[in-house]
């Protein structure tokens, strides 16, 4: 994982550098943001799932925003998000972005699903 970390003392999660390029390179903004949540199935039981969106809701938290990208999830998905940082990799053998998690207590192999207590 990338050690240039992107974040303010307000942002519940962190973004790496290379995580940002991509996220602007795919056209995320603070208009059209990024939803991270985290759904049932995957390996390990919980997925993350990407999506862009234009709608914030009441049920909706903020989990980073820097003058150029915003990253929101629904509440049900947040205690389980803080702290996360988000990380792309474009190496040879698996590209896309990769997720450290500290609340997980068991990842899978491709680190693309989590388990918590």
């Amino acid at each position: 994982m990338s050690t240039e970390v992107e974040s303010t003392t307000n942002n519940l999660i962190s973004i790496s550098e290379s995580a940002r390029n991509e996220l602007i390179r795919l056209e995320v903004s603070k208009e059209e943001f990024l939803r991270i949540s985290l759904v049932p199935g995957g390996c390990s039981g919980l997925s993350y799932q990407l999506d862009t969106d234009t709608v914030v809701t009441p049920f909706d938290a903020v989990l980073y925003e820097d003058d150029a990208i915003k990253a929101v999830t629904d509440k049900n998905s947040l205690r389980y998000l803080k702290g996360l940082v988000v990380d792309f990799s474009d190496d040879l053998i698996e590209v896309g972005f990769r997720f450290l998690n500290p609340n997980a207590v068991h990842t899978c192999g491709c680190g693309h699903s989590m388990s918590v207590e």
